[in-house]
Parts: C-alpha cells; sequence; structure tokens
C-alpha cells in the first residue's frame, strides 16, 4: 500500500515526484495500491500507469485516518509507504510494516515513527 499525502501543503512538483517514484516502483512488477489522503482518505485506487490519476484532497493534514486504515487491513498489504512532505503531526504507531517517504523540497520529520528516507 502507498499512501499519497495531497494535503494544499505538499506542491505539485512534489506530488509529481511522488508519482515518479510510484511508477518506478511498479516497474519492478510490485502490485499497488494507491491512499490518497490530506486530513481523510479521499481516494483508494489499485495504480495502473495507463490511467492518468485524479488527485483527491488538498486540505489540511492528518497522517492517523491511512495508519487506522492500514492497521485495520494489514493482513492485505506487505507494507505502507508513506509519501509526504511531513507536515503533520506524529501519528499512533503502524502495526505493519511502514516506511515514510519525504518529499525532496521538504524538511525530514524526525518525530514520525519507523524507517525516513528523504528523496533527493
Amino acid at each position: 500500500m502507498v499512501a499519497v499525502d495531497t494535503s494544499g501543503s505538499v506542491s505539485t512538483a512534489e506530488l509529481q515526484e511522488f508519482m515518479h517514484e510510484i511508477h518506478y516502483m511498479h516497474k519492478t512488477g510490485t502490485e499497488i495500491t494507491i491512499v490518497q489522503a490530506d486530513a481523510a482518505i479521499s481516494n483508494i485506487a489499485k495504480y495502473s500507469p495507463n490511467h492518468d490519476i485524479k488527485i483527491h484532497g488538498r486540505g489540511g493534514t492528518s497522517f492517523q485516518p491511512v495508519i487506522d486504515y492500514y492497521n485495520e487491513n494489514k493482513r492485505k498489504y506487505t507494507a505502507l509507504i508513506y509519501f509526504t512532505d511531513g507536515e503533520a503531526s506524529t501519528p499512533t504507531p503502524a502495526q505493519g510494516r511502514i516506511l515514510w517517504v519525504i518529499s525532496a523540497q521538504s524538511q525530514m520529520n524526525e518525530d514520525l515513527i519507523g524507517p525516513k528516507i528523504h528523496l533527493n
């Protein structure tokens, strides 16, 4: 499962950066479910490189709705990869594997629980 932070603080360039990374993850043969969220989950869909992705959201930010959804459905997913600018309060920990991916334009949020990488 891949979560994309679609809050208003995430720029169009950051969203393009996230989608570029997701596309290359898919090219490895990985099946990807994209969960778009700002302060709430706004869309859940299988990734298909042949379809344009309409961005939903653009409001405030809360990581908790995605973490809750992942915790409730963790048997369906190998891991959660969360693409974000990191600008939100720390959620409760995920009950499965999580990787935070912070955009190249943003500062690392060290308060996020779990491994983090910074795109460059």
